[in-house]
This record gives structure tokens, C-alpha cells and sequence, in this order.
């Protein structure tokens, strides 16, 4: 038996999945400057990502997840080709609690290297600054299979 293809709608700038995703990773969204990318199975939100502070060469980047298979391969492209491929940014920045095994673990499995540690800004600790430039991420070599409008 082989494994079975799990469909995965894309959604941009949803305004109720942007403030979901924000809650869980403890920023806010404002849809006035803020991007929502995020992804939904069977009517339900599995996960996404949130832009922030874009500088002309950078922006941050927060993920939130409520399932495992919340990021298949076309989402992993679709996030990072906004910020840039559309967006032109040389860098994108993550920002992480450094108690967040999840997600560092995660984030670094991306591609996100450790910039800098900045002590004492949550009640837990410190926060783990990561960056990606452009020319180490591989997910902008990947083919997407199932969105319209990037062949």
C-alpha cells in the first residue's frame, strides 16, 4: 500500500487565521501590514505564517501549527517565495523562545541559522534570533506540484 496524498488548500490573508496563527505564536496580526499564509484541511486550520516588519531587505517570520502535516512541500515554497522571490528580501528572520525546543528544532531543520541570543526578554528567558538569506534556501529549488498560477 502506498501512502496516501493528503490535499492542503493554501489561504492568503485570512483575517481569522491570521489572529489564530498570531495567539499561537505569541505575536499579534494586523492585516492593515501584516501577511497571512496559511493552510487548511477538511475545513480546518492546520497551520501558517505570519509576516511582519518589512525593512526592503528583510522581514519576520512567525509559524504556528496545529498539525504535523500542516506544511507540505508547496506551503514550504510558497513560504519562502514570497518573502524572497515577490517581496526581494536578502533575509528572513525568525524569533524564538529559547525554551522552544519545537520550534527551534523545527526552524533549523528549515534552514534558519542562530544569529544572535538576546537575554531576558520573556518571563522564561532568552530569545533565539534566526536568519535565512536567499542563497541558502534550498525550498525556492523545489517545483510546486499543486498551486496555480507559479508554473
Amino acid at each position: 500500500m502506498g501512502r496516501r496524498k493528503l490535499s492542503l488548500d493554501i489561504v492568503l490573508n485570512d483575517q481569522v487565521h491570521g489572529a489564530l496563527l498570531a495567539t499561537y505564536a505569541g505575536t499579534h496580526y494586523n492585516p492593515a501590514v501584516d501577511t497571512c499564509i496559511s493552510t487548511m484541511r477538511n475545513g480546518e486550520v492546520t497551520g501558517g505564517v505570519i509576516y511582519k516588519d518589512y525593512t526592503g531587505a528583510s522581514i519576520t517570520m512567525h509559524v504556528a501549527s496545529f498539525s504535523k502535516t500542516w506544511g507540505n512541500r508547496d506551503m514550504l515554497w510558497v513560504c519562502f517565495h514570497y518573502p524572497f522571490i515577490q517581496l526581494n528580501c536578502r533575509k528572513v528572520f525568525g524569533q524564538v523562545p529559547a525554551d522552544n525546543c519545537n520550534a527551534l528544532q523545527f526552524d533549523i531543520k528549515l534552514g534558519f541559522k542562530e544569529e544572535a541570543r538576546i537575554k531576558d526578554v520573556f518571563p522564561s528567558g532568552d530569545l533565539i534570533l534566526l536568519s535565512m538569506y536567499r542563497e541558502d534556501c534550498r525550498w525556492l529549488s523545489i517545483k510546486p506540484c499543486g498551486l496555480k498560477g507559479y508554473d
